[in-house]
């Protein structure tokens, strides 16, 4: 049970934070927009019933493409293993039945738990973006240098001095 709250939590962290870059540069749409969305408990719900969705295909799909690929690998032994008519459902058993309706219960705490997370990350942004100026500014000083270029990228190996191996 507890591996499929990673899952879960790892499927909706990648889903709804994938924005979140974009969303804290564009300021002026307002400091705390993100927040917002994921405390509305409409999305809240739509994005549960969204991901019990998807789970639920997921649990559907068929293991025997699988068995098969496992076979055109070479591992002939565990394709033998997997019953060619099962689901991965089959295979998950118990806890494969009860993620359906984890996801459909715990996604809205979840949202939840992240429109605090994202409203902290929007306070921390100036400090964060302070200091990525301050190691922009310290690697650019210990970038190496040549008389006729500065480097606006970093540099690629052909262009680091390399000392003679003895």
């Amino acid at each position: 049970m507890k591996r499929s709250a990673v899952v879960l939590a790892g499927g909706l962290a990648a889903v709804l934070l994938s924005p979140v870059p974009a969303a804290a540069r564009e300021r002026d749409r307002g400091p705390s927009e993100l927040a917002q969305k994921l405390n509305d408990p409409e999305m809240q719900q739509g994005m549960a019933s969204a991901l019990s969705a998807m789970t639920e295909a997921l649990m559907s799909i068929k293991l025997a493409p699988f068995a098969e690929a496992m076979e055109r690998m070479g591992d002939k032994k565990a394709a033998r293993r997997i019953d060619r008519d099962a689901t991965l459902g089959d295979m998950a058993g118990r806890d494969g039945r009860r993620v359906q309706r984890e996801v459909a219960e715990r996604v809205p705490q979840m949202m939840g738990m992240m429109a605090g997370m994202a409203g902290a990350m929007e306070q921390m942004l100036p400090a964060l973006e302070a200091m990525g100026k301050q190691m922009e500014g310290a690697m650019g000083k210990a970038l190496p240098r040549t008389e006729d270029r500065e480097y606006d990228e970093p540099p690629v190996a052909e262009d680091l001095p390399v000392e003679p191996s003895e």
